[in-house]
């Protein structure tokens, strides 16, 4: 039995081993995440800059037709005016010209603010592109640096997987199937030591006569509060004597 129980909790040492492997391989190291975090950032940024480019882009082409239109109209008003004879629709037509150049002044300075609104903004736009490239750039790095961890991750969990498969065979068929029932409903932990009467398990105190029986280390005990299977620290890993130093040594 004694042998057996060591295989298991060697087996035991290679699964969180190999768990912890896993969670590695889950977890994104802060420097990608924070990186991605930016670049997506930075891609809202620009894609909102683009769409209010748009729209000003297109503001700034109904206003040059209007103006456009408006010329042509104030053209016509003035071709007009060297035909009327009568005072009364003479001066009518002179106030809507007037009219007419004071609406096309406004456009002309609205049309300005835009151009110089939108020069502003593909200013901004170029620049943001530049750091759009290098947080690119940046993500790329990472994400091959992380590539490259998992790959090892997963040589070092191939090696793991084939002791574990060579440990497992020394294992009765049973008592496998008894911790990997365990194993998947705790965590990952089903093979715990028991050091002066306390699970490692769950960290609760053993019935002092379960401790007794654990002890004799004559069959497969479970902690009757996590129900993991339990073993008797002392006997498979005994403590080191304590060591009383090097003997002085001295001429005679």
């Amino acid at each position: 039995m004694r042998e057996e129980m060591v295989n298991l909790i060697k087996l035991q040492e290679l699964d969180l081993k190999i768990l912890s492997l896993e969670r590695r391989k889950s977890e994104l190291p802060s420097s990608l995440r924070e990186a991605e975090e930016s670049l997506e950032k930075k891609r809202d940024v620009l894609a909102k800059l683009g769409q209010r480019l748009e729209e000003l882009s297109l503001k700034k082409k109904m206003e040059e037709d209007e103006l456009e239109e408006e010329y042509k109209r104030l053209k016509r008003s003035q071709n007009r005016l060297m035909q009327i004879r009568g005072s009364r629709e003479y001066q009518a037509l002179l106030r809507e010209i007037e009219e007419i150049k004071k609406a096309n002044k406004q456009r002309e300075e609205n049309i300005l603010k835009l151009m110089e609104e939108l020069e502003e903004l593909k200013k901004q736009e170029e620049s943001l592109k530049k750091e759009l490239e290098e947080l690119e750039k940046k993500v790329s790095e990472e994400r091959a640096n992380f590539e490259a961890f998992c790959k090892k991750l997963e040589e070092e969990k191939a090696s793991y997987l084939k002791e574990r498969e060579s440990l497992a065979g020394n294992i009765s068929q049973s008592l496998l199937k008894r911790y990997e029932f365990i194993r998947e409903r705790r965590g990952g932990l089903a093979v715990v030591g028991v050091d002066n009467g306390t699970c490692e398990g769950c960290h609760m105190n053993i019935p002092p006569q379960l401790f007794n029986e654990l002890q004799r280390d004559d069959r497969y005990f479970e902690c009757p509060l996590c129900r993991r299977l339990i073993y008797y620290k002392k006997i498979y890993f005994p403590e080191e004597p304590e060591s009383s130093g090097p003997a002085e040594t001295g001429d005679e």
